[in-house]
């Protein structure tokens, strides 16, 4: 058998257990993309973990807390906040959802209210003679000389009633889901607790097994990709929960309608810098159509409602980013939403959680050892041409 096998140079030996390696990691990450609805869970706890570690970590090494207590009175912690918090959040957006369900005809009324108003003062500001033929010739049932907010108007609030009833729906079927539900109300804990207390001790065993001829560039590299995810996972992350909280709470304190609702919309939009500014004009609108509805000044509503928005995106930029965030991906903000189409395309809510991480890795990655060897190529001479040499 031997005979049939060429004998392979050490270079040729190298390059077939980096193809096996290559390869094993192609079957991994397929394996693991076939059963994403496994890996959830386990993802979950350990992005947890990986977000909280360095407060855990803190405490064990300046403070001389043992790491299991640590761990015990913060996942305590954590788990009252998220079943209270929740709680709250679900109940509170669920009836916020109904009551735009109920409100929203009058909505509709008192836009197209508005609507006839402004083609009423545009055609009577139109230079247009004014004559009786001209008025006889322009019925008023003609469909032409009719709004065309009056066939716009039930469709809209059609369209808006099934929105709404839609998400009511989904709330609901997410509920009814109990044993998808029950499965990762015990999972999730179950590995964030694990990985919490024995986060450090796995990275220790990764990096004992790492080959001894590439351990320290192989450091070097995962903790470049660390630097650069820690300003997604541990930063972005948590100052997209503060400003989605500081906004519902500020808005609510103002009297925006659908505060709760209109405040998770911030915080998750806040994940791309500056989308999260696609919520104010909602907020504008229903604080606007609340007051005059009411028969009250809309100036001062709408003004403390843009103030509550401007004063906590001033908090992000300036503090939040500043103290939390640290360095940030180093993406281009083109880049990030790209990446998190790509990422919601093909793996849903988990790729939504990687497209960040993968994409500040694979601009590491390429910075380290793509780019390097391209401008080594461009800056390398053409061999001299053999004119004995066959062409």
């Amino acid at each position: 058998m031997a005979a049939y096998v060429p004998r392979l140079t050490e270079g040729g030996q190298r390059w077939v257990r980096f193809g096996i390696l290559v390869a094993a990691l192609l079957l991994l990450c397929w394996l693991a993309y076939r059963l994403r609805t496994v890996f959830t869970p386990l993802l979950i706890g350990a992005v947890i973990a990986y977000i909280f570690n360095p407060v855990v970590s803190w405490l064990e090494r300046r403070r001389r807390v043992p790491r299991l207590a640590t761990v015990i009175v913060l996942f305590t912690l954590l788990g009252l906040f998220t079943v209270a918090g929740g709680f709250y959040v679900v109940s509170k957006t669920a009836a916020q959802i109904a009551e735009f369900q109920e409100r929203l005809p009058t909505y509709v009324q008192t836009v197209g209210g508005w609507v006839t108003e402004v083609q009423t003062r545009v055609r009577f500001a139109a230079p247009i003679p004014v004559t009786a033929a001209f008025v006889s010739t322009q019925p008023a049932s003609q469909p032409g000389a009719q709004s065309w907010w009056e066939w716009a108007a039930p469709s809209l609030q059609s369209q808006g009633i099934a929105f709404a009833r839609t998400g009511l729906n989904y709330i609901g079927n997410t509920f009814a889901n109990l044993a998808d539900l029950a499965t990762l109300l015990v999972l999730v804990p179950v590995f964030t607790f694990y990985f919490l207390w024995r986060f450090n001790d796995l990275v220790r065993v990764i990096h004992n097994h790492l080959p001894a001829a590439y351990r320290t560039e192989v450091v070097h590299v995962v903790r470049t990709i660390d630097e650069a995810v820690a300003g997604f996972f541990r930063g972005r992350l948590i100052i997209c929960l503060i400003v989605g909280a500081l906004t519902a709470i500020g808005w609510s304190l103002v009297g925006v309608p659908y505060s709760v609702l209109l405040g998770l919309l911030t915080g998750v939009l806040n994940l791309v810098p500056g989308l999260s500014l696609l919520t104010l004009p909602p907020g504008l609108l229903f604080t606007f159509l609340s007051v005059t509805q009411a028969g009250g000044a809309w100036f001062w509503p709408v003004t403390l409602t843009m103030a509550v928005f401007l004063l906590v995106q001033a908090l992000d930029s300036f503090v939040l980013t500043q103290l939390i965030a640290g360095r940030a991906s180093g993406l281009h903000v083109l880049v990030i939403v790209v990446a998190l189409l790509i990422g919601a395309h093909l793996g849903g809510v988990v790729g939504l959680l990687l497209a960040i991480p993968v994409a500040s890795t694979l601009k590491t990655l390429a910075a380290e050892w793509v780019l390097p060897e391209i401008r080594r190529l461009a800056r390398g001479t053409v061999p001299p041409h053999d004119p004995g040499a066959s062409i």
